[in-house]
């Protein structure tokens, strides 16, 4: 109410009361019936129990309106070894969903005066290298920081975050441990789970608490979250706790669990009741508003360009209703935890297997009680004849991630990579919200094309395919050793193929993209690159969540 009342400080009390009154009604007119809402939630459970067998891993829901539990089931099996069922006392692991709760911890030590959210990083981890560029806590916050993920640097050792028993020093180690950031802080947008634990311990230090004992303490008692702890203990024994599967609908499963000491980034347990008490909390502000519009606060790029990542969650309006949301995957765990603020309606979904979708679920729901929806009338489209679409066909290398793309004709549409592109006009094309720009030299030449939408864009620069000659191949040949990864490949030539090879049993091929350029079999989403200086070459590596990776030749 504040922002109308301000601009309306001339009108007479009885006006602005009206006015008040308005606004608060229409609001209210949008919040949906109780009844409805229950017989939205059972019947999007329904189908989604109706996906799978009962005697496969499945998931718990909880739906609550205005601050209020109004609906909790389970469906399908908690422990595939016991026969034991999930119900919504069902304890499951959050994922990223615990974002949130480390970022609310940061901002609550904030309201105390401890440290400001503007404040550098290294005023409470002076290890960590200075970058020569400002990196602060609300750059950890909203995933602008440009620190490499701490599993996408451990994976290139042959050992990752799921094959080895990981302690949080051990992650706050490889953090620390890089010399260099993926982007200048603030310039861009890229999630790391590297910047939530490096907050929560940030709020170790701070508070003189270990991070689960602050939470507890601040949050988990004073919400009545009786069910929610952090994993900083895997062996630790947890009643209740689903077990997390692998494996298609219709099984075989494998159990699929996180082994490791790790939090802040994820790490929590709790149940969907105690997620809807964290809701409601957020809904009444019953810690304080300044809590809540702390988190809410959507992140600004350097050149002020405004992303859909606060504190910990994503602010976006699908469908006209503003929606406060994140959702998770660890191991075989997938959730989700959406809020509806306008609507006072809040949805928590957990399952215990890979194979499941939560952000499917949760969104049957809010069209179950919410819709239908009338599709938005999408912008017009260019009638373009297949002819005229194949001037737009080309190969790309990513101007950031390096990585190799295509655009192509495929049934009289042009595809960027295996996505159907719509003609809006000339040079332009889109697909949802996101919008793809062609760019010509004077001799009609693909240079460019530019992907613009969300929180990234993207410029893909036009290369010619690479056939490498075994002298070409060869030159490339030899041992490869980061000291930040703290990690060596072989590089080697065989029958006119390039392999990499790491100790003890890794061999991959290496498939030429570009000159000078490569894809990993069997790894989708890894670069290989070298490149060349004065006779100097260095090796990089890019994956998901890691950009560049430079091995030098030992």
């Amino acid at each position: 109410m504040k922002s109308l009342i301000k601009p309306r400080r001339i009108l007479r009390p009885i006006a602005l009361s009206v006015t008040a009154l308005f606004v608060s009604l229409s609001v209210v007119a949008q919040i949906p019936d109780h009844v409805k809402v229950v017989a939205g939630a059972e019947r999007a459970v329904e189908k989604a129990a109706k996906l799978s067998p009962a005697n496969a891993p499945g998931c718990a829901v909880g739906v609550s309106l205005n601050g209020q539990s109004v609906f909790e089931k389970g469906f399908g099996m908690a422990d595939l070894e016991y026969d034991i069922p999930i119900t919504p006392k069902t304890i499951f692991e959050s994922g990223s969903v615990a974002k949130q709760f480390t970022a609310a911890a940061v901002v609550l030590l904030s309201l105390d005066g401890k440290l400001s959210l503007d404040d550098p990083v290294r005023k409470y981890i002076p290890e960590l290298p200075d970058y020569g560029s400002p990196l602060t806590l609300r750059n950890l916050l909203n995933h602008t920081s440009g620190i490499r993920d701490w599993g996408s640097v451990m994976a290139l050792t042959g050992v990752g975050r799921g094959d080895r028993v990981v302690s949080q020093a051990v992650a706050i180690d490889v953090i620390t441990r890089q010399m260099a950031l993926d982007f200048i802080p603030g310039a861009e947008y890229e999630y790391s789970n590297s910047n939530f634990n490096l907050l929560a311990e940030i709020v170790e230090r701070v508070s003189k608490q270990k991070f689960p004992a602050f939470m507890q303490e601040r949050f988990f008692k004073p919400l009545g979250m009786s069910n929610s702890s952090w994993r900083d203990d895997y062996q630790r024994i947890v009643p209740n706790r689903a077990q997390a599967y692998s494996g298609p609908l219709a099984g075989p499963w494998r159990l699929n669990m996180p082994f490791m000491n790790v939090y802040g980034n994820g790490g929590m347990l709790t149940t969907v009741g105690d997620w809807l008490k964290w809701n409601a909390m957020l809904d009444s502000r019953s810690l304080g508003s300044p809590l809540v519009d702390a988190m809410e606060t959507v992140g600004v790029l350097n050149d002020g360009r405004k992303i859909t990542y606060a504190l910990g969650v994503m602010v976006t309006k699908p469908n006209g209703f503003r929606l406060i949301s994140h959702d998770g995957s660890t191991a075989g765990y997938q959730t989700i935890l959406t809020r509806y603020p306008d609507l006072k309606l809040s949805t928590a979904v957990m399952c215990n297997s890979g194979s499941r979708s939560p952000a499917a679920i949760e969104r049957d729901i809010f069209n179950e009680i919410m819709g239908p929806f009338t599709p938005p009338a999408p912008r017009e489209a260019v009638d373009l004849k297949p002819e005229e679409l194949q001037k737009y066909a080309g190969f790309w290398r990513d101007d950031k991630t390096h990585f190799p793309i295509r655009t192509t004709i495929v049934n009289g549409k042009l595809q960027f990579a295996d996505v159907p592109l719509r003609p809006i006009g000339d040079r332009l094309f889109q697909v949802g919200l996101t919008k793809f720009n062609f760019s010509f030299d004077k001799d009609g030449k693909l240079v460019f094309l530019d992907r613009i939408g969300g929180n990234e864009s993207s410029r893909y620069v036009a290369e010619p395919e690479w056939t490498p000659t075994s002298a070409e191949l060869s030159s490339l040949a030899g041992r490869w050793y980061s000291e930040e990864a703290d990690a060596i490949f072989s590089l080697v030539v065989d029958n006119g193929k390039a392999f990499l090879t790491q100790r003890p049993t890794t061999k991959v091929e290496l498939r030429p993209q570009y000159k000078d350029g490569f894809t990993v079999n069997g790894q989708p989403g890894t670069v290989v690159w070298f490149a060349r200086d004065n006779g100097k070459v260095t090796m990089h590596v890019g994956t998901s969540r890691l950009r560049d990776m430079p091995f030098e030749r030992r």
